[in-house]
C-alpha cells in the first residue's frame, strides 16, 4: 500500500470499528486486521491507537462543521436567520450521514477516551459548538425566540438530534429537507416564505 493510501485505510478501518465496538474493543490489532496488514505496521503510519481515534474523532467533527460553514457561506449575504439556521441543519444531516462511520465513532466514543485524547479533541467541538452558538444568537437577535429561554439549552437540542442522526434516519421516509424543514420550524416557527396565504371568506 502507500503511504496517503494506508493512513486512510487505517483511520477508516478505525471509524468502522470504534463506530460500531467503541474505544475498548477497538484495538490495533483489529484494526490491523480489517485493513490487511500485520499489526505492528500500523505503526509506520501512526504513532499509537491513541493518535489514530484522536485524528477519527477530529475529522468526525471536522467535515460536519466544514460544510455547514461552506453552506452558510453560500447564502446571501442577508440570508434571515431562520433561512441559515434550516440551512445548517440540512446540511449537519447530509455531512454526518455521508461520514457517518467517522461522525458515530465521535459521538458515541468521546466520552469513553482516555483524558489526552479528550483533550487533544476537544478544539475542533468547541470550534463547532461556536458556530451553533452564534445561530441561535441570530435567532434570538430576530425576535425568532423566546427571550427567556436559554441559549445553550436550545444548542443542546439541536446539536443532540442531529448528531443522533445515524441512529434515527431511514432512507426512504422522510427526506432531509423535510426533517431540516420541521426541525427549523420546531425552533424558530414556520417559514413565512412557505406559509400560504388564507383563503378569503365568502361574502355575505
Amino acid at each position: 500500500m502507500e503511504k496517503v493510501g494506508a493512513r486512510r485505510q487505517i483511520l477508516d478501518a478505525a471509524a468502522h470499528l470504534l463506530s460500531r465496538r467503541g474505544y475498548e474493543a477497538t484495538t490495533t490489532r483489529a484494526i490491523a486486521t480489517a485493513v490487511g496488514i500485520k499489526g505492528g505496521s500500523i505503526y509506520h503510519h501512526f504513532p499509537s491507537k491513541d493518535a489514530i481515534v484522536g485524528e477519527v474523532v477530529n475529522e468526525g467533527v471536522r467535515v460536519v462543521h466544514d460544510a455547514v460553514v461552506a453552506a452558510l457561506a453560500a447564502l446571501p449575504a442577508r440570508a434571515p436567520a431562520r433561512q441559515r439556521l434550516e440551512t445548517a441543519i440540512k446540511t449537519h444531516l447530509l455531512a454526518s450521514l455521508e461520514h457517518s462511520d467517522y461522525t458515530s465513532a465521535c459521538i458515541r466514543t468521546y466520552a469513553f477516551l482516555p483524558a489526552s485524547v479528550q483533550a487533544e479533541c476537544r478544539a475542533e467541538r468547541r470550534r463547532y459548538e461556536k458556530l451553533w452558538r452564534d445561530l441561535v444568537a441570530e435567532l434570538f437577535a430576530a425576535g425568532l425566540l423566546d427571550e427567556k429561554l436559554s441559549p445553550d439549552s436550545v444548542r443542546l437540542m439541536l446539536l443532540g438530534a442531529l448528531n443522533w442522526a445515524g441512529e434515527w434516519y431511514r432512507p426512504g421516509g422522510m427526506s432531509i429537507d423535510e426533517i431540516a424543514r420541521d426541525f427549523a420550524g420546531c425552533v424558530a416557527g414556520p417559514d413565512p416564505a412557505r406559509r400560504k396565504p388564507r383563503a378569503k371568506a365568502a361574502a355575505d
